[in-house]
């Protein structure tokens, strides 16, 4: 999973992910933002799950929301949800691919990590 912070012109930080992880990308960058808070939080659900005293954990944003377990985490649009039970189109499943997207809990840990040292004040 490739992906990189920046800057943009305004001064909000951004995240950008490869290919297939979009979503990601515009989670931290719309949902998480700068709030340290959020960040803590999740930090702790994280060790709760690996420490096996949560099975899973759910933060539902504005736009996209982030569910955990043990072993994963999944990032969907909150506007996919309502599709997911409905046969999709071929152009559906391409927006589907930029709103949604899953990786390794760890994997997701050491990107929430470097986010959060990427926008400390």
């Amino acid at each position: 999973m490739d992906y990189q912070f920046f800057h943009q012109a305004d001064g909000l930080p951004k995240a950008e992910f490869s290919m297939g992880t979009e979503a990601l990308g515009r989670w931290f960058t719309e949902e998480l933002a700068t709030d340290q808070q959020k960040i803590t939080q999740l930090l702790t659900a994280i060790e709760q799950l690996e420490q096996q005293q949560i099975k899973d954990y759910e933060l539902i944003g504005n736009e996209f929301s982030l569910r955990l377990n043990q072993d994963e985490i999944e990032i969907f649009a909150n506007s996919t949800q309502a599709l997911e039970t409905e046969i999709l189109a071929e152009d559906i499943y391409l927006y589907e691919q930029e709103s949604s997207c899953g990786c390794g809990l760890e994997d997701f840990l050491q990107v929430l990590l470097s986010w959060q040292q990427f926008v400390q004040p």
